[in-house]
This record gives C-alpha cells, structure tokens and sequence, in this order.
C-alpha cells in the first residue's frame, strides 16, 4: 500500500469525518463551497419595490392603454373590417372615401379619445402633461417653419420616384374633383391632430412625468413601426421625425407644431405626387 492509502486508513482510525463527494470534488477545481449553503433557498421579495408602487402603477396603465390603442387604431381600423362590415358600400363610387373615413375615425378613437379619458379619469388633471400649450407652440412657431423650409427640398426630390407618386395620395380619387381633395385633406389633418396627441402627449408627456426626457425615444419605436406600410425610406425617416417632434414636444410643451408641420408635409406630398401623375382638380375641372 503506498504513502496516501496509509495516510487515508490512519486518518480514518483518528476518527475524522470523510469530506462530501460533491466537496470533493470541488476541492479538485480549487473551489471550496459547501453543499448546505447551496441548498439554501433565496429570500423572496416584492416584484415590486414599496418605493416603486406609486410610479409603477401608472407607468404601466399608460402602457396598456397605449398598447389597446395601437391595437384599435391597427387592426378595427383596417380596410377588410370595413368591407366585412359594409359590403354593399363596395361597389359605391365613393367606398374608398368612406373607408378612409372609417380609418380616421377610428384612428381618432384610439390616439386620443381613448387616451384622453384615462388622462382626465386618473387622479389629479394629468391631462396638462399631453403638452397641449398654445403659448408654447405660438413662441416657437418659427422653428417648425424652418424645419418645413429644411425638409420640402427632400421631399420635392424623393416626389420624383415612380415609388413616390404611386403611394400618394393615400386616396386614390384625391385628384377627381376640388370636393375630393379637400375631403380627403381634412380627414387627414384630423388624423395627424390624433396622432401628435398620442406620441408627442400621450406617450411623451404621460410617461415623461415618470422617466423624464427618456420618454421621447420611446415613443419613438411604436411611432416607426406605424409607417410600416409606407415606402421604407419614409419608414426609416421617422425615427429621425420621432425624435426631433419629440424632442420639441417635450420643450415647448405643445404637440401643435408638429400637428403643423406634419400637415404642411402631407398636403406638400400630395400636391406634388398628383403634378407628376396631371391629375391636380385645376388640370380637369
């Protein structure tokens, strides 16, 4: 038997105890951990934290409703619930005017009907962080007349490709008559009202009251994720519109700047899509 069988039997008769396999086995690698403390079960705590309650809560209610809205706004709103819902209206000269009054509308329901109420049902009038000031967009109305004066040379650009002018307008008959260009303008701009409340208010504003200026990179993402269904350079342009209206909203408190400008662009993009295609009301009568 060699020297550590001996040393082994000897400690053994001394009394002393064996060492566990799995420390052991530790022992091999260097590490001493003992398997009791292992076994020890870890000390449950609050999901959430007694300090955190009081931000949470709301915090996450402004999630939610902005999450329903989305949801109203994406899928009620869309054209297939319209032609299930009004299917003798198909072969209206009129339907797709009709829908798009559907979608507006519904987009209104949920981009600020919806967010409004919960706003002005909470505790508190919360309505105020929306950025809804007048004075505010009044004392800085110059600079959203720069950004437009920035921004339409690109846009008179980009209005050029054959991508461009086929998308636009939205509404295909917009060019049949001055009626259907003003409808269709008017509905337009009562969707941006809607849309400037619920990512420069609703989600800027409401959730800036809890994470500050954060708030505005934030509304960013679902704000891109929204032009999905347009040309992707104007998809990937409104991370960079997300953030600059943001941006304002937060410091000026007032979403009606970018209620301007984005109309002032729309209007611009279908005017000039329709010049491509001859088919401005003036061209016909």
């Amino acid at each position: 038997m060699g020297r550590g069988g001996k040393a082994r039997d000897q400690s053994r008769k001394q009394g002393a105890p064996d060492q566990p396999a799995a420390e052991k086995r530790d022992l091999r690698l260097g590490i001493r951990t003992p398997v009791d403390d292992a076994l020890l079960p870890e000390p449950l705590t609050p999901l959430i934290s007694p300090g955190m309650t009081a931000t949470f809560w709301p915090f996450a209610g402004i999630c939610v409703v902005a999450s329903v809205s989305l949801g109203l706004a994406w899928f009620v709103g869309d054209q297939s619930v319209y032609a299930q819902l009004f299917p003798e209206k198909v072969r209206h000269p009129d339907w797709m005017l009709g829908f798009k009054a559907w979608w507006v509308a519904w987009t209104v329901a949920g981009f600020l009907v919806l967010p409004a109420a919960f706003m002005l049902l909470r505790r508190g009038n919360h309505i105020r962080d929306c950025n809804l000031s007048w004075s505010g967009f009044r004392d800085h109305f110059w600079i959203y007349v720069a950004l437009f004066a920035a921004v339409f040379p690109v846009i008179y650009l980009v209005s050029w490709s054959p991508a461009f002018y086929t998308f636009y307008p939205m509404y295909p008959q917009a060019g049949r008559s001055w009626a259907d260009l003003l409808k269709w303008e008017g509905l337009y701009a009562g969707q941006f009202i809607a849309l400037e409340f619920f990512f420069r208010g609703f989600l800027v504003g409401g959730l800036g009251r809890y994470i500050g200026i954060l708030s505005v990179p934030v509304s960013v993402m679902p704000y891109m994720m929204l032009h999905f269904s347009k040309p992707w350079p104007e998809a990937y342009a409104a991370i960079f519109a997300g953030l600059v209206l943001g941006g304002l909203a937060w410091k000026t408190k007032s979403i009606w700047g970018g209620v301007m400008i984005h109309c002032a662009v729309a209007v611009s993009m279908d005017l000039l899509a329709l010049a491509h295609k001859g088919q401005l009301p003036w061209l016909h009568g």
